[in-house]
């Protein structure tokens, strides 16, 4: 019999359940302290040394140059050409222990979380959705796929059966997304949903929840890290930035301020440097949107 306590217990022995079943289909060398993944996310290519080590997941160096680029140096890729979801010979335990965590979570319920709690749990069930869907369907061979697998992505939370869109638009990222821009082309489930499940309080960071047992401050600063490219001539951001630019400013130039502030303290005053010498000239030239690529990737702690 499975024992697991409380719904947050649950969703983060889901997140840990499938990494190591995703870890142990890959060919990725993992250490003896495998089974505990601390961060995760699914994005695009990643660019490495092999002979140092180093690891540069959003190819920000390839550009800026070598510097810095916090804990997600140490993380190590699961893409495409590098995991067999027919290898489950060495995952036979935790592909029944996944059984068994689903059908616990089918069975929740999940009245009297506080806000963190909440937020904490359907973080981990969003990711916990598109993993599990990507282990049961196989790995989408194409960015377009990608997309398509998020819209059928299905997950049973205390017997309701939510896709991944209505858990990220409708559940997590409340009032302002659903307000403006999903209201109108709503479903009546994903309006069920909201209203049975949907947080009380926006949480921007949100958009920076690529991981579990990870303050959300912790992992937007980390992210920003990993994930901006500053140089004399360019800085460049993600474009997931520029998609929730109104979550954190109120205009472009005032995003770029807060970039700043985010980072280590002696990147930051050297993005802050070149930042007050590009508005002398034209901002829009010296700021680059970096492309969100929807490759299947995982990045992995191991």
């Amino acid at each position: 019999m499975l024992r697991v306590d409380g719904p947050n217990k649950v969703s983060e022995e889901l997140v840990k359940c499938l990494s190591g079943i995703f870890l142990r289909m890959s060919s990725v060398k993992r250490n003896s302290t495998a089974e505990t993944f601390p961060s995760l996310s699914l994005i695009g290519p990643e660019e490495s040394s092999e002979e140092t080590g180093f690891r540069d997941p959003y190819g920000i160096c390839s550009n800026s140059g070598r510097r810095d680029i916090g804990p997600y140096k140490h993380l190590v890729s699961i893409g495409d050409d590098s995991i067999n979801l027919n290898r489950t010979s060495s995952s036979l335990f935790l592909l029944h222990r996944l059984k068994l965590l689903l059908a616990r979570l089918a069975s929740l319920n999940l009245q009297n979380l506080n806000h963190q709690e909440q937020l904490a749990f359907w973080i981990n069930i969003y990711n916990s959705c598109m993993m599990n869907t990507f282990l049961e369907q196989g790995v989408p061979e194409s960015p377009e796929m990608v997309v398509q697998m998020m819209r059928k992505a299905t997950i049973n939370v205390g017997g309701h059966q939510l896709n991944a869109i209505t858990i990220e638009h409708f559940i997590l990222r409340l009032p302002y997304h659903s307000k403006f821009t999903f209201s109108k082309g709503a479903k009546n489930d994903e309006m069920s949903a909201r209203s049975m499940f949907g947080l009380e309080l926006s949480e921007p960071l949100v958009t920076f929840a690529l991981a579990f047992e990870n303050e959300l401050e912790v992992a937007k600063r980390e992210y920003l890290q990993a994930a901006v490219g500053i140089s004399s001539t360019k800085f460049a951001i993600p474009k997931l930035l520029d998609w929730y630019v109104l979550d954190f400013a109120k205009d472009l130039d005032s995003l770029l301020d807060w970039i700043c502030l985010q980072l280590p303290s002696e990147l930051g005053k050297e993005a802050l440097k070149y930042l007050e010498r590009a508005q002398s000239e034209s901002l829009l030239q010296f700021v680059q949107i970096i492309p969100y690529e929807f490759s299947f990737r995982y990045l992995l702690c191991t």
